[in-house]
């Protein structure tokens, strides 16, 4: 018999090589810690530099065998230094708002009635100009006046007294604060306000000629000059 001759070896099929599978992995590691470290100021400046590192590592890797993955890594060192840009504004507005209180404690400012100004302790707004005339049991019967509402915010952690200096002036003359317990004015208040309240009086005064300038001062060394042009 005529021998057969030997058999072909079958082809053994090539596994395809990974290109750049390495540079996505490290994408999307360098982009997770990104994330984690965005919320954390100071520190998220690194790492949004490692993700940034991440980005470009993601985008030669997305040319590689691993797309999907660099495609993943890529989306994640972009999340992260978007969050850390978030997270970094928002610290900067409450930076600017903490320092402008901090400004703002001991020193006068000049606003306009219906303003709101911004103490070490308090806000105070003064608002709602409205002209009458006092009664015939107030200390001054029978005068011409104008009254304000004044409200006044505590966002202290502590209580605050309530106790403030208020003063005006009708021109170039000084004005008498109404006192008419009848129509509800009976001077500034002194209860305490608890953090996070508000405490709302009106206070009255004589009124006169020209604009009307007043002046409030607070036991914390704080002073406004509210002007009511008119």
């Amino acid at each position: 018999m005529t021998a057969m001759p030997p058999l072909a070896p079958m082809p053994v099929a090539q596994a395809r090589p990974v290109k750049f599978g390495a540079l996505a992995w490290t994408a999307l590691i360098l982009g997770i810690v990104g994330i984690v470290g965005s919320p954390i100021i100071i520190f998220n400046n690194l790492t949004a530099v490692i993700a940034g590192v991440g980005f470009i590592l993601g985008v030669i890797a997305f040319f590689g065998t691993k797309k999907t993955l660099a495609a993943i890594g890529v989306a994640l060192c972009v999340a992260a230094i978007a969050f850390t840009v978030m997270a970094q504004n928002a610290a900067v507005k409450e930076l600017d708002k903490l320092t402008g209180r901090l400004t703002d404690s001991g020193a006068a400012q000049t606003l306009n009635v219906g303003d709101t100004f911004h103490g070490k302790d308090v806000d105070i707004t003064v608002a709602n100009p409205k002209e009458f005339t006092t009664g015939k049991y107030a200390i001054q019967p029978n005068a011409k006046a104008m009254s304000y509402d004044v409200t006044v915010v505590n966002h202290s952690d502590k209580p605050w007294t309530a106790m403030l200096l208020i003063e005006a002036t009708a021109g170039n003359a000084a004005a008498e604060q109404v006192f008419d317990s009848a129509a509800g004015f009976n001077g500034t208040p002194s209860q305490d306000v608890l953090p996070g309240k508000e405490l709302a009086f009106k206070v009255g005064f004589v009124d006169g000629t020209g604009d009307i300038t007043l002046q409030l001062g607070t036991i914390g060394g704080d002073k406004a000059y509210f002007i009511h042009k008119r």
